[in-house]
């Protein structure tokens, strides 16, 4: 093999790791994939509430807004045999408008640590206890295959007075913190956050709590 063969090969060489360098710097680099909230009705009830008829006080277009809440989380457990009130941090029973004031918006994008989630809100409760999830979703229908704090068990933040707030955490691939593993980039498949407030305004590290403390609130969808 001459020199000039040699040479070719090099550079040959040194233009694919090239480009293979840059293709992974621009991944890494890419834009968020941004989302706007969408306030989620399935755990409440407003104005009444059932423990053997999940359709009483189900909310519709004609539910007031001055209708107060009760909570009927549902997780693929028996009915749910309670329906207890959803209090704002004050204690008074929160109403519907107050609940469906919430709006966010959540950028995420995959770096080389993992996925990493950025939200703010706005009409929060001031003083209210949230948490944010990842729920990941198999390509076919069925039940989360999925479900961990974001950035694990540190996914907890607190409304301001102004019922603002922002978080940011990153989800590394491995064992999610409730259940459910996670890849090296949730964007490759199918997931939703979660954003859940707590009425009792306590938080249980890599679970969500009981269900009779935790409502969803709010979800992003990315599938």
């Amino acid at each position: 093999m001459n020199k000039i063969t040699t040479s070719k090969q090099a550079i040959t060489t040194f233009c694919v790791i090239a480009l293979t360098l840059i293709a992974a710097t621009a991944a890494i680099s890419q834009a968020p994939a941004r989302r706007d909230s969408a306030i989620a009705y399935d755990d409440i009830r407003a104005g009444a509430c059932s423990t053997t008829d999940a359709g009483v006080g189900a909310v519709t277009l004609n539910t007031p807004s001055n209708a107060v809440l009760f909570n009927r989380t549902f997780r693929g457990q028996p009915n749910p045999n309670f329906c207890t009130p959803v209090l704002n941090p004050n204690g008074i029973q929160m109403t519907l408008g107050q609940f469906a004031a919430v709006s966010g918006q959540a950028g995420v994008k995959c770096i080389s640590k993992g996925t990493h989630a950025a939200l703010s809100f706005t009409g929060l409760r001031p003083g209210g206890v949230y948490t944010v999830w990842n729920i990941l979703f198999s390509p076919t229908p069925g039940p989360p295959i999925g479900v961990g704090g974001i950035g694990g068990s540190g996914n907890s933040f607190i409304a301001d007075e102004n019922g603002e707030a922002e978080i940011g955490r990153t989800t590394a691939e491995g064992a999610l913190s409730f259940f459910g593993v996670a890849g090296p980039c949730l964007l490759d498949s199918g997931f939703v956050l979660e954003v859940l407030y707590h009425s009792d305004g306590n938080t249980y590290g890599p679970t969500p709590g009981p269900l009779n403390t935790i409502v969803t609130n709010a979800r992003f969808f990315y599938l």
